[in-house]
């Protein structure tokens, strides 16, 4: 999550925010196109599911 929410904070340094539905705007498209890269999701996963998958496993 927060390789996200820094990715997210570039995208908002870049623009100029006119109010805050426009921010919110922008940070919910920013999650959606960084969410869905699976680079980020691998990452995540491997961060706080692997001991619980390894867990399971034994």
């Amino acid at each position: 999550m927060e390789f996200i929410w820094k990715s997210i904070k570039k995208v908002i340094l870049k623009k100029f925010i006119v109010d805050v539905d426009h921010m919110k705007k922008i940070i919910y498209g920013s999650f959606q196109k960084f969410s869905s890269k699976i680079s980020y999701a691998k990452r995540w996963m491997e961060k706080f599911l692997n001991n619980k998958l390894e867990m399971l496993g034994s």
